[in-house]
C-alpha cells in the first residue's frame, strides 16, 4: 500500500511542478513576520485604580507604543472602544486586576468571552496562585508590575504582541498548507481514476449528482460545496488497494472483495490529519452502508448513516450503472429506474431516491 502511494505522491510532485501549482505557497513564517510596528500598535490599557491606570499609560507611551488608549476595568469599556468607529481594534489588552475582588475576576471572564486577542494581565505584587488563576481562564500573559516596572511592562507587551504575532502567522501558514494538500489530494484523485479508463472522471461525476441530490434535499451552498468535496475522495482510499484488484477485468473474488472494501476505512485514515476535511470523514467512511443495515464498514442502518454518506452512495451507485465497465455496457435509463426502485429502502434512503427520480425526469427534459 505504502509503496503506491509514495509512487502517486511522486507522480504528483511532478504534476504539481509542471503546472506551477506550488507557485506563491511556500511563504515561511519566518519570511512573513516583521517586526512589531510599535507606532501602529493600539493598546487599551484597563485598570479601576486611575493612578495604575495612568502609570501604564505614561510607561508604554514612554517606551514607544504610540496609540494607548486607557479605561476603568469593565468589559463594558471595551465594548463601546470597539463598536465606536471602524478603524478602533484591540492589539492588545493590560488589564490589571484586584486579585482580592471577584468582580475584578468576573470583568476579566467576561472581557476573554468579548475579546479573543492577546491579554496581558497585571498585579502590583507577583501571587503563584493569581497566576494559575487567570491560566485556567485563558490568560497566560502575567506581569508583577509593581515589581518590574516600566522595562518590565515594556519587555512583557513587546513579547506578548510578538507570540501572538507568530502563532496568527503559523496558523495562516497551517491553512495554506492543508489547502495547498487538499490541492495534491484532488491530483491524485484524478491519477487513481486514470488507471482504470472505466472509472475516470467517477469521482466528479458523483460529486455532481450528489450535490444536485443535495440542493433537492434543501442543503445549503455550503453544505454543497462541502458534500461535492465528500463525493470527489469518496474513494480516496483506493490508493492502498493492490492494482491488480483494482483494474481486475472480471468480477471480484470473495477474498479480493473482502481488500476492496478496506477503502473506506483507508481513506479515513490517510484523511483523518487534515482539519480542512474533518466535517467530510463521515461521509467517506460509511458511502457504502445500507439503507437495510447490510452495508460496511459499520452495518449502520436507516438514519445512523451520515445523510451526506447516504447521498454519495445513491450518487456513486448511479454514476456506476450508468458508465461502461469491464464486466458490464451501460444500463438503458429504464433499467436504472427499475434498479434505484429495487433499491428503494433496502440500498438506498428511499426519500432520496424519490428526490432523485425528480431530478433524473427533469434532466431528461432538458437534454
Amino acid at each position: 500500500m505504502w509503496r503506491q502511494v509514495c509512487v502517486l505522491n511522486s507522480q504528483v510532485a511532478t504534476h504539481l511542478f509542471n503546472h506551477h501549482d506550488l507557485q506563491g505557497d511556500r511563504t515561511s513564517v519566518a519570511e512573513g513576520y516583521d517586526e512589531i510596528d510599535r507606532s501602529g500598535s493600539e493598546l487599551v490599557v484597563m485598570h479601576d485604580v486611575l493612578s495604575w491606570r495612568e502609570f501604564h499609560e505614561v510607561a508604554l507611551r514612554r517606551a514607544g507604543f504610540g496609540q494607548v488608549i486607557s479605561y476603568p476595568a469593565h468589559p463594558e469599556s471595551l465594548n463601546e472602544h470597539l463598536n465606536h468607529g471602524s478603524n478602533r481594534r484591540a492589539d492588545l489588552i493590560v488589564f490589571g486586576i484586584n486579585p482580592s475582588s471577584e468582580l475584578s475576576w468576573e470583568n476579566l471572564r467576561l472581557l476573554r468571552g468579548m475579546y479573543n486577542g492577546p491579554v496581558l494581565a497585571t498585579t502590583e505584587a507577583h501571587d503563584s496562585t493569581i497566576l494559575k488563576r487567570m491560566q485556567d481562564m485563558g490568560v497566560h500573559d502575567y506581569l508583577a508590575v509593581g515589581e518590574f516596572g516600566e522595562e518590565g511592562l515594556e519587555l512583557k507587551v513587546e513579547t506578548a504582541l510578538t507570540a501572538h504575532r507568530i502563532n496568527t502567522l503559523i496558523l495562516e501558514n497551517d491553512l495554506r498548507t492543508q489547502r495547498l494538500f487538499v490541492n495534491i489530494l484532488t491530483v491524485m484523485v484524478k491519477i487513481l481514476e486514470s488507471k482504470d479508463p472505466y472509472t475516470r472522471f467517477h469521482s466528479h461525476s458523483v460529486a455532481k449528482w450528489s450535490r444536485m441530490i443535495g440542493r433537492r434535499k434543501g442543503l445549503c451552498e455550503e453544505d454543497l460545496d462541502r458534500l461535492g468535496l465528500a463525493a470527489v475522495f469518496h474513494d480516496f482510499g483506493k490508493i492502498g488497494v493492490p492494482e491488480e484488484i483494482l483494474c481486475k477485468a472480471g468480477r471480484l473474488t470473495e477474498e479480493e472483495f473482502e481488500i476492496m472494501k478496506k477503502h473506506p476505512t483507508i481513506a479515513r485514515d490517510l484523511l483523518s490529519s487534515l482539519e480542512l476535511l474533518s466535517d467530510l470523514l463521515p461521509a467517506i467512511t460509511h458511502h457504502h452502508e445500507r439503507w437495510d443495515g447490510k452495508g460496511y464498514p459499520d452495518g449502520l442502518k436507516g438514519e445512523e448513516t451520515p445523510l451526506w454518506a447516504r447521498i454519495i452512495a445513491l450518487a456513486d451507485a448511479y454514476d456506476t450503472m450508468t458508465s461502461r465497465r469491464t464486466y458490464k455496457e451501460p444500463y438503458t435509463p429504464e433499467h436504472v429506474r427499475t434498479e434505484l426502485e429495487r433499491g428503494r429502502a433496502t440500498q438506498f434512503d428511499p426519500d432520496l431516491v424519490d428526490h432523485f427520480k425528480g431530478i433524473l425526469d427533469e434532466y431528461v427534459k432538458t437534454v
